[in-house]
């Protein structure tokens, strides 16, 4: 039985939601930004992942939002964040997600990464299959 397999029933496929690279095609780290400002994200809503690189990399959190550069700007406030960055760096990424599908797409991403920190999204939602960022 195949990963998305749930017997007799059609599990939808997971959806490419664009994560959010550098223009160089790297992930950003998240401490190496001078200025989240920079991204120009402030006011812009959308699903957010943070990841840590290094020999056991892991999952973060991620979450739905209003204001992607104002949940950055926390998480760079964030010490216990801030830990994992001597272990390969913390990375982030988003995807400007509209706001009826944020918080489905959010809850697969907890419910499939087991992150280390808990999620923010509404639970009640059910979840949408998408890729993660590669």
């Amino acid at each position: 039985m195949g990963f998305w397999s749930l017997g007799g029933l059609r599990q939808p496929k997971a959806q490419d939601i664009k994560w959010r690279k550098s223009p160089r095609g790297d992930y950003y780290k998240l401490f190496m930004l001078d200025d989240i400002a920079d991204l120009k994200l402030d006011g812009v809503g959308g699903v957010y992942l943070i990841w840590h690189g290094g020999l056991k990399p892991g999952w973060l959190t991620a979450g739905a939002t209003d204001d992607l550069g104002e949940s950055f700007r926390d998480a760079r406030s964030n010490r216990e964040i801030r830990n994992y960055d001597g272990r390969g760096g913390v990375f982030i990424s988003w995807s400007p997600i509209v706001d009826d599908y944020r918080d489905g797409v959010v809850h697969f991403i907890e419910k499939h990464t087991n992150p280390a920190f808990d999620c923010d999204y509404d639970k009640r939602e059910e979840p949408i299959p998408v890729l993660l960022p590669r």
